[in-house]
């Protein structure tokens, strides 16, 4: 994807080749392509959403979020969780897999014990925000990134090395679908 460094600030994201994001809901999908046009440097911006998360009734997204005061998250925490001591599990996505894991975690009755952390920018890395919402879950015993391709494809091997940097143990599993 990019090798770009792990912990490059927000000033100097114009410095990577590409910007590579993953949209889990229209309105990031609109700030991203709002984002790209406004900038004042020119990166090529790859977006790697199928087509078909647009249509989902499951993404959906308010006018409220794309109006006024409203931007791109590089990173989107869990918003259904109330008490952070409660997770022991820290769950990594990208993309529409995201909705999988959401109704697979309702399912086994997770819902208090499992964040989904979406990572909407894989490239350039969203060092800051990640360890944000890593710090949040400080009883949290197990980090996972999860995709829905096998390990050799898809995000795994850009993301790994990066997020164990992050993590305080510095292991993050690995988990497909």
């Amino acid at each position: 994807m990019s090798n770009d460094p792990f912990d490059i600030n927000y000033s100097e994201r114009q410095a990577t080749n590409w910007h590579i994001v993953n949209c889990t809901t229209p309105a990031q999908y609109f700030h991203a392509l709002r984002r790209q046009m406004l900038r004042k440097y020119r990166k090529p911006l790859v977006v790697i959403s199928p087509k078909s998360l647009l249509k989902s009734p499951v993404a959906v997204s308010s006018l409220e979020e794309m109006g006024p005061g409203t931007s791109f998250q590089p990173v989107l925490g869990d918003s259904t969780i109330e008490d952070t001591s409660q997770v022991e599990k820290v769950v990594f996505v990208s993309g529409k897999f995201y909705y999988d894991l959401v109704k697979e975690r309702e399912q086994r009755g997770m819902k208090d014990r499992m964040a989904l952390v979406r990572i909407e920018e894989l490239s350039p890395f969203p060092k800051n925000e990640l360890k944000k919402e890593i710090e949040k879950y400080q009883q949290a015993s197990e980090f996972v990134w999860c995709q829905e391709e096998p390990q050799n494809a898809g995000a795994y091997a850009f993301m790994s090395p990066r997020l164990n940097q992050l993590i305080p143990e510095g292991k993050v599993s690995f988990l497909v679908k």
